[in-house]
This record gives structure tokens, C-alpha cells and sequence, in this order.
């Protein structure tokens, strides 16, 4: 925790964007100033004090920080409340963050005294260290963005209910309501917009005096995108969350503008942290690495708190910070047909996938609208951790993400998909200590029993031991092919004269998988529906090619070009009649 609390006070205004609709801001992609002019964020050691001074006292009354252009405008885990906007941290929290992130301040200059912000860091660096103290880091406070690209709308329940099912049904949360709907005792930390606590689907969950604004102002979402995150976690009524109970915190740290910065995130995982937070929500992005935000997360971490976050929204194949760091969930976005969401991150550090794209779900002001991005797919698994933790209370970060990745549903290469289709209820039971029995053994003997130019056909025998085997899944290289309940499949829409390598996994009812059966390799067959060329001079010919010379069929043996003279009856050392 005092990593966590550290990292937040050295949380330099990374620039965030939350992760909503197609077009992501960061950075790189053009904003000229990520940073907000004239503050700086710094971390010290905490030294030893022999005098009845606290550090905090020693830097407001030093006269060579006042001389050098320097104040220090806030103290993240200072105790005087009535200098800085300090929270009032429970006493093993703050030693926690203290230890884990040093002191963390933000501290602000005049720009016209300094060339650049790198003579200003310069300066007070060695100023600070002339006055005794060990500099950690200093870095810029870095802005963070909202971009949102969706109008409410007025639709009917119903309507609501209806187009949600698609993207509960997909990861499996109705079966995971047959052990639990959640428990007002999950704390859900909600890192966004605010909440619109008066929401007629939202307000029996939102805990307002536990929730707190770190842009000025109250909890109230009036930009909408943190209600419709909130909804997707937990709601109730005209529509569903994948939770029905659970408690709501509102932790305001992007304006209704949707802007915000790094340090202000950072006081908002270490207050979740504080009111032990049982999972964090983080819809946004942005920036890039930062040590004093990586200390926060894993100051959480280290508490207790599960902390989620958006992949990003630039269909790069990088994941976003904060959700690269290793102390997060990263989560990307699949479409409705299971396929990754085109604006989706993917690659290295990339953990599940969930439903992102045409998500229905509250709004400010009352309302409901369907919005698409990492940062409605970031919800769903959320939601699923919540459930996991309604059924037990005393599930450890690392073991709850173990859980969810072990659990998830294959759904393509581990690049594009990360471990897969989060699956709400093979977690939850493995949560609940259902998913303690041994996988199933896996199939044996898998052979290709025949192929055309566009299919194979598999067959398999069942494992030793198939008891409580229900379904077995065919793998295309790391691609899930086909789901049977029998032990033969067929693999359509192949490519002519191409090889596959293929393999069966045995699945029980609770979702666990086996080990990959043997391997087996097939090479489909020439498509016999486009006959082979005509033999002609002056072509460039690749050993494998067929073609048609007086009336049969020859195939390339060497790389050449035709010419007059070479016709394939002539040269057999390049081509065979077949």
C-alpha cells in the first residue's frame, strides 16, 4: 500500500482517455501537451526524523524550494488536512503506500522561470536533495482524457433486456446466477465519470458516502460514461448488470468533460484501497508507463483490491497502461460474433476478452444508451470477480485472475485473444471451490479420416477416463474450429492446398478443459472446381503448379520460366506427367 500510495502522489498526469467508441486519444497520436504546464509530481524516501517536524512541515518552510519558484501544492499522504487535501487513510493503509510508493507530492512552479520542464525537474531535484532528501522520481503530472461517441436514447425495457442477453448468454452469467447474483458486501470501486446515484436501475446500489470526487465537485456523472460502466458491472430492473447486488462506489476522477490526470487516478486507487475496495474499475487509458502509477496498482494489489482495466481502443497491437501494468486485468473487446472488436488492443500482457461492441446499459440523467469500446468489455469482468467474490470473500488477487484466465473460453491465438471469452460461470464455481476437481483426461488417438479442398474430417477416441466429459472443442492451431458433443467433427471453409495442424480438447460441465490431444497434420486438397491452366511459354512457373499440355495434366517440378521448346512432354526434368 505505501507503494500504491507513493506511486499515486508520483502519478504524473498521464494522459488517460476513457475507453469508449472507435477512436482512441493519447499521446503519441497528437496531443502536443500530455502534461498539465506547471506541476510536477515528486517521490521521496521516507527519511528518518529525529526532530518533532514532519516532512511535510520541512518542505512547506524551506526557503530554497520558495526561492526556486517552488510550492508544494499537495501532499497524498500528508496529515495536515487543513494544508492539503489529504484523505484520511486508515494507519496500516497509509504505512502500506508510504512503503510501497515513498511520499508522494505535487508541486507546482511558474513555467516563464524555467526553459523547459526538464531544467524545472532539474532544479528541483537537486534542490530537494541539498535540503537532505532522497529523490525516487519526478515526473510530470500527465493529462487523461474522455472520449465519448455516443448520444443517449430513449428505449424501452424490454428493448433494453432484450439486446443485453446476446453478451450475458455469451460469457455464461445466467448459469453463473445459479450460484449467486452478487452481495451487497462486494465493494465495486468504480474509477471513472462518476455515477448518476438517482438512476432508477443504479441507486438501491450506489454507496455515495464511501465514493469521492478527485476533479472538485460531487460524485454525479454528468458526462455518462461511468454510469453506463457502472450498469454493466451491477443494476437492476429495466436492465441487468452481471451482477444484481453489490455495492457501487463512485470514485470521480475524470471531469464531466472527461478529462482528468494521472495524479488524480492515483488518489483514487489508493482511496478505493483505503475503504477495501474488494475489485477496481478502470475504463480508461492513456499516457504510457509510469513508475508512481505502477506502485499504486500494486499497492492495491498487495491489499486485496482486484484491479481491472481497458486494453485501448487504437486496434494496435499494444495494451494500454494502465492496463499493461502487471498488477492489472487487461481486458480487450469481442463483437457479438465472437470475433475481437476491431478498435480492440491485443498482443503481449493481453488477459481476457469480453463483450465490447453495441453494449446496452444506464446513463446520466436516468437514461439508457448502447456505447462500444475496451471500456464496456472492462465491466463484464469486473462484474465476473464481483460474483467470484460473493462466493468468497477471501479470494486472493493472483488466485481470482488465475481463476479467470484458467476458466476462459478458447476463442482464437492467445495474441488476439488473450486466455480467451471470459466465462462468468466456470469461475464463479471455481471460485466457490467447484473448480478444485481434476480436468478431464484428455482424447485420444485424434486421426484425419479424410479431406476435400475446403474441409477435414477428425475422429477421435474418447479419454480412458470420460467421465463428466460433456463436449469436446477441435483447436485449428490456437483457433477453436468446431464444439461437439460426439467424437468426430468436421472443419469447413479451408483454403486449397494448405496445411492444418489439429488438435481435440475434452470439456466438462464446469467449463475445465484438458490438455491438448496428439497433433495431426493435413494438407487439404487441390481445389479440384478450378482446372489447371493451359501450358504457355513465357510464365514464371513454381514447383507444385499444374498444368494442362496436350490433353494431361503436368505439375512443376523446378522454378522456371517457360519458353518455346520447353513444353512439358520435352523437358521432364521439370515438369511430371500426373
Amino acid at each position: 500500500m505505501k507503494k500504491f500510495l507513493s506511486s499515486v502522489l508520483a502519478a504524473i498526469l498521464l494522459m488517460v482517455t476513457l475507453l469508449t467508441g472507435v477512436s482512441f486519444g493519447s499521446p503519441a497520436q497528437g496531443h502536443s501537451a500530455d502534461y498539465i504546464e506547471g506541476q510536477l509530481v515528486v517521490s521521496l524516501e521516507e527519511p528518518f526524523m529525529d526532530s518533532s517536524q514532519s516532512v511535510d512541515d520541512i518542505l512547506m518552510e524551506a526557503d530554497s524550494l520558495t526561492e526556486s519558484g517552488f510550492a508544494i501544492a499537495d501532499s497524498l499522504f500528508g496529515q495536515d488536512a487543513g494544508t492539503f487535501s489529504v484523505q484520511a487513510l486508515d494507519s496500516d493503509v497509509r504505512a502500506t503506500a508510504i512503503e510501497q510508493m515513498g511520499l508522494v507530492y505535487l508541486v507546482e512552479y511558474s513555467v516563464k522561470d524555467y526553459k523547459s520542464i526538464e531544467s524545472a525537474k532539474n532544479t528541483l531535484e537537486k534542490t530537494l536533495e541539498n535540503l537532505g532528501f532522497n529523490v525516487r522520481y519526478i515526473s510530470e503530472n500527465r493529462k487523461m482524457y474522455a472520449l465519448e461517441t455516443a448520444t443517449a436514447q430513449d428505449i424501452s425495457p424490454q428493448d433494453i433486456h432484450n439486446n443485453q442477453r446476446w453478451h450475458y448468454e455469451m460469457i455464461k452469467v445466467p448459469q453463473a446466477w445459479g450460484i449467486t447474483t452478487g452481495s451487497s458486501s462486494v465493494r465495486i470501486g468504480v474509477l471513472d465519470t462518476g455515477i448518476d446515484s438517482n438512476h432508477p436501475s443504479l441507486k438501491n446500489l450506489v454507496n455515495t458516502s464511501l465514493g469521492r470526487s478527485f476533479v472538485g465537485g460531487t460524485t454525479n456523472d454528468g458526462n455518462g460514461h461511468g454510469t453506463h460502466v457502472a450498469g454493466t458491472i451491477a443494476s437492476y430492473g429495466s436492465v441487468s448488470g452481471v451482477m444484481q447486488n453489490a455495492t457501487l462506489i463512485p470514485i470521480k476522477v475524470l471531469s464531466d468533460s472527461g478529462s482528468g490526470s494521472m495524479y488524480g487516478v492515483q488518489q483514487g486507487i489508493v482511496h478505493a484501497a483505503n475503504i477495501r475496495a474488494d475489485v477496481i474499475n478502470m475504463s480508461l487509458g492513456g499516457g504510457g508507463y509510469d513508475r508512481g502509477m505502477e506502485e499504486a496498482i500494486q499497492t492495491a494489489v498487495s491489499l486485496g483490491t482486484i484491479v481491472v482495466a481497458a486494453a485501448g481502443n487504437d486496434g494496435r497491437p499494444s495494451i494500454s497502461y494502465p492496463a499493461a501494468y502487471s498488477g492489472s486485468i487487461a481486458v480487450g473487446s469481442v463483437t457479438s460474433s465472437r470475433t475481437r472488436s476491431s478498435f480492440s488492443n491485443y498482443g503481449p500482457g493481453l488477459d481476457v476478452m469480453a463483450p465490447g461492441s453495441n453494449i446496452y446499459s444506464t446513463y446520466k440523467n436516468g437514461q439508457y444508451t448502447t456505447l462500444s469500446g475496451t471500456s464496456m468489455a472492462t465491466p463484464h469482468v469486473t462484474g465476473v470477480f464481483g460474483l467470484m467474490r460473493s462466493v468468497n470473500p477471501n479470494l486472493s488477487p493472483a488466485a481470482a485472475g488465475d481463476i479467470l484466465r484458467n476458466t476462459a473460453q478458447p476463442a482464437g491465438s492467445s495474441d488476439q485473444y488473450g486466455h480467451g471469452i471470459v466465462d462468468a460461470h466456470a469461475a464463479v464455481l471455481a471460485a466457490a471451490g467447484g473448480g478444485d476437481t481434476p480436468a478431464p483426461s484428455a482424447p485420444g488417438d485424434l486421426i484425419s479420416t479424410g479431406q476435400t479442398g475446403t474441409s477435414v474430417s477428425l475422429s477421435w477416441n474418447p479419454p480412458t477416463d470420460n467421465e463428466g466429459v460433456t463436449a469436446y472443442e477441435v483447436y485449428n492451431g490456437d483457433s477453436l474450429a468446431a464444439t461437439v458433443t460426439t467424437t468426430s467433427a468436421t472443419v469447413t471453409d479451408l483454403t486449397a492446398n494448405t496445411t492444418y495442424t489439429f488438435t481435440v480438447r475434452s470439456v466438462d460441465a464446469s467449463g475445465n478443459r484438458s490438455e491438448a490431444s496428439n497433433a495431426v497434420t493435413v494438407t487439404t486438397d487441390s481445389d479440384s472446381s478450378q482446372p489447371s491452366p493451359t501450358w504457355a511459354p513465357g510464365i514464371s512457373y513454381k514447383i507444385g503448379e499444374e498444368v494442362i499440355y496436350d490433353g494431361a495434366t503436368y505439375q512443376c517440378l523446378q522454378e522456371h520460366l517457360s519458353m518455346a521448346g520447353w513444353e512439358p512432354l520435352n523437358v521432364p526434368a521439370l515438369w511430371l506427367v500426373k
